[in-house]
């Protein structure tokens, strides 16, 4: 077991390892980038810190209904974003993923709660947001 910050993004439920999570916070004004891909709300301005804000429903493919309110500021690998989400539910202890997922962007799923979490890879998130 290790400690995730548990998030929802539109109806899904899914955690991030606490060792990337830096802080959460609101999403506040976000500018948007002309020409930048969809997924890119566009950057923050945090305490001095300019940062990208990717849309964590639109980069998973998930139906949005209403827009996110929240941030999670996270790093790997010298990278730091901010993702936008709509909740954190929690922050605990969460099994190891044992599930597959269809996902890349996903190690796998853990129940916790009574709910199927998808554990997000931050190291392969921010991989493909630089391919991209």
């Amino acid at each position: 077991m290790s400690v995730h910050v548990r998030l929802r993004v539109a109806s899904e439920a899914y955690a991030m390892p606490v060792e990337h999570v830096l802080e959460v916070a609101d999403l506040g004004q976000v500018r948007a980038v002309p020409r930048s891909r969809p997924e890119l709300l566009g950057v923050r301005n945090l305490r001095g810190q300019v940062l990208p804000v990717v849309d964590l429903a639109l980069l998973f493919g998930i139906p949005r209904t209403v827009p996110p309110g929240r941030m999670i500021v996270a790093e790997a690998g010298g990278r730091r974003a901010g993702f936008a989400i709509d909740e954190v539910s929690g922050v605990g202890e969460l099994g190891d993923p044992a599930e597959e997922t269809e996902s890349d962007l996903l190690v796998g799923a853990a129940l916790g709660g009574g709910d199927l979490i998808g554990v997000i890879d931050v190291p392969r998130v921010f991989d493909s947001l630089e391919q991209a």
